[in-house]
């Protein structure tokens, strides 16, 4: 597979000897469990505000929320509509597998026709939760730009994401990142077909002796070993201090990544749970008041 000219952003043409590439969010910035809650949550307004809703049960959301936790689990860091494809073959089968087409989701002809919408609904609402929660709350992570002007010195280095790639580089910009530092800055397209390893594979292919990619979810280690990568797990800047230690001879090979913990589900479960109540009440939050409610704890309106 090509690598779409909308997912392309080739800064650096003097190649190094070895690469590393950085997923953006996590990695770079730090984005805590929201981006999991946001995803669980717009894919449930996106079916309560489509033909969707029938496959939901407003009297029991647990319900609906046991089913697209599966779709998550085995999706994080996945390009937007590959992880809501997921979810939806969740809540319609109960079965947590990506579908290329609608139609593989055994759903009538009307249903599939409405599938677009439901995925037009889904892209604006999260988008529009990412970018309220990135204002407010998303930093990027201590001493990361320390660290990227240190690494710039001996390695090219590239950001893959599964961001679209429009959004991504705005993000970049927002977050005050130097593309002079940077060989190539890639994201998704608006298809949502080009993954992190379509874009490893790409990097790959100019030769490098050796590349390190840095993500931070069980997907991102998958998806350096099928590029044939090696990969490194970093969530805080703590995780830099340990990777610095291990890269004074090679790049590190971490062998098993641990996606989510118990604390963390509970979490994530938690918030999902008390928005999908209110969303179901009639009560329609603002992105602002959401993602301060995931932040903080606190809210305008008392979900029950």
């Amino acid at each position: 597979m090509i690598v779409q000219k909308e997912a392309q952003s080739w800064y650096n043409n003097n190649m190094k000897n070895k690469a590393i590439v950085f997923d953006f969010d996590g990695p770079l910035v730090g984005s805590g469990r929201d981006k999991s809650i946001h995803i669980l949550f717009s894919a449930y307004v996106s079916c309560w505000e489509t033909c969707f809703k029938k496959f939901l049960h407003p009297e029991n959301p647990e319900i609906d929320l046991e089913k697209m936790l599966k779709g998550l689990k085995k999706y994080p860091g996945a390009p937007r509509f590959q992880q809501l494809s997921a979810i939806i073959s969740c809540l319609v089968r109960d079965k947590p597998e990506a579908v290329q087409s609608p139609a593989e989701l055994g759903i009538d002809s009307h249903l599939q026709q409405q599938y677009k919408k439901l995925q037009e609904k889904y892209n604006e609402y999260y988008s529009s939760l990412n970018k309220a929660a990135a204002k407010k709350f998303w930093k990027v992570l201590e001493g990361v730009k320390e660290i990227i002007e240190k690494f710039s010195k001996d390695y090219d280095l590239y950001v893959a994401s599964g961001i679209i790639q429009e959004i991504l580089e705005k993000d970049f910009e927002h977050h005050g990142f130097d593309k002079k530092y940077f060989a190539g800055i890639m994201g998704s397209n608006t298809a949502g077909d080009i993954d992190k390893s379509v874009i490893l594979k790409k990097i790959k292919e100019k030769g490098y002796k050796d590349i390190l990619f840095i993500g931070d979810s069980r997907k991102d280690f998958e998806y350096a070993r099928k590029a044939g990568v090696k990969f490194f797990k970093v969530k805080t800047s703590d995780d830099y201090k340990r990777l610095l230690k291990q890269m004074k001879q090679t790049f590190p090979d971490e062998q098993d990544v641990c996606e989510f913990s118990e604390e963390e589900i509970k979490l994530i479960k938690s918030k999902v749970l008390a928005l999908m109540k209110l969303y179901a009440s009639g009560n329609r939050p603002t992105y602002d008041e959401i993602t301060t409610f995931i932040n903080t704890g606190k809210f305008g309106l008392n979900p029950q």
